[in-house]
């Protein structure tokens, strides 16, 4: 596809929307200078948010330790120093608890400063900042970056600051192979990647409106079909319908579709029109709904593209609900993005 065209900036902006951390990532300092490209912008702010973290002080957790040892410590391991003694040795073995900067989020971070400096196209002097963070953290142990392992990360309230930095380290993992010599990264176009930024984009969608305006409850929302089986063979049932963004007031109710396309038309005998397969699956959410929720007010819908080709705003009125058909340009300065898409439910 033709991908939608977006400023790194407003790409760094949609992706921390999409994590629900807009607030945090306008917090870290990324410099008055654009940053020429994704891999320049995630080091920078990689480098700024492991400076904060080391002026505060990394993470410290109880880590279990066992050695052999000629006082007590801890407790004794009976089996193991029975053992030693039956080999003359006066020792004991012990198992200890010891507090360690040694954590897992911690390895990560700086696996992700090795990496990331070696990546071909980071500015030499944006590099030497990383390897200097880098070797900040001799106490914590080397490891080679995996997706189970930033799986395995639990954070809780008192290290929550990690989770931008870990969400970030994570995308330039997911984004970064190694060039063909074998001495550095390069970087995929996470553009071109439609079903990761269909994800991201429904996701900043839902989390602007969660975060930004107070006028509707921004909620999940899953749908039966509203159907009566007449015949089966007890082989297979009717999927489960979830909206991408449902929002609820007192008086009004939106299902928001939002689709990632080069262009939200298709040609059809050479005209442009509308993608049919989109408006199928709308209406049949507010149909559905419609049955299911008789004493509710009638849901709108609203199918939302990134802005490519063309401009769209256009609204019918179909079997009584209100239908939407937009675009919103993610190419603009991000104030009108979000002024947009708070237009978008007046």
């Amino acid at each position: 596809m033709t991908e939608p065209t977006i400023p790194i900036r407003n790409l760094y902006y949609l992706f921390c929307y999409a994590w629900n951390r807009f607030e945090e990532a306008k917090a870290i300092s990324i410099g008055a200078e654009e940053s020429p490209d994704l891999p320049n912008l995630l080091a920078r702010v990689l480098a700024e948010g492991t400076r904060s973290l080391l002026k505060r002080g990394l993470d410290r957790g109880y880590l279990p330790y066992e050695e052999e040892m000629s006082t007590i410590r801890g407790h004794i391991e009976l089996g193991s120093t029975l053992k030693l003694q039956a080999r003359n040795m006066r020792r004991v073995h012990c198992a200890y608890d010891e507090l360690s900067h040694d954590l897992l989020h911690n390895q990560l971070l700086k696996a992700s400063l090795k990496r990331l400096r070696n990546a071909n196209s980071i500015d030499p002097s944006l590099a030497r900042e990383l390897h200097r963070l880098w070797t900040r953290m001799a106490d914590v142990a080397d490891i080679s970056l995996s997706a189970a392992a930033f799986a395995r990360v639990q954070l809780h309230r008192n290290n929550a600051r990690y989770d931008l930095l870990l969400k970030i380290c994570e995308l330039a993992f997911a984004c970064m192979i190694p060039d063909k010599a074998g001495s550095g990264y390069g970087f995929q176009n996470v553009l071109r990647d439609e079903r990761k930024m269909a994800r991201v984009f429904e996701g900043f969608v839902r989390n602007y409106y969660r975060a930004s305006q107070c006028a509707f409850r921004v909620k999940p929302y899953q749908l039966e079909w509203q159907a009566v089986s007449v015949a089966t063979n007890g082989v297979g049932r009717l999927p489960v319908m979830r909206t991408d963004v449902y929002l609820e007031s007192a008086a009004r109710r939106i299902i928001i579709d939002t689709k990632y396309y080069a262009d939200a038309l298709q040609q059809h005998h050479g005209s442009p029109s509308f993608r049919s397969e989109n408006l199928y699956q709308l209406f049949a959410y507010l149909r559905n709904d419609a049955i299911a929720e008789p004493d509710l007010a009638v849901a709108e819908g609203m199918l939302l593209y990134p802005q490519v080709r063309h401009a769209l705003d256009t609204t019918y009125v179909v079997h009584g609900h209100r239908i939407r058909l937009a675009t919103v340009d993610l190419a603009a300065n991000w104030p009108e993005v979000e002024l947009r898409l708070a237009q978008l439910v007046v």
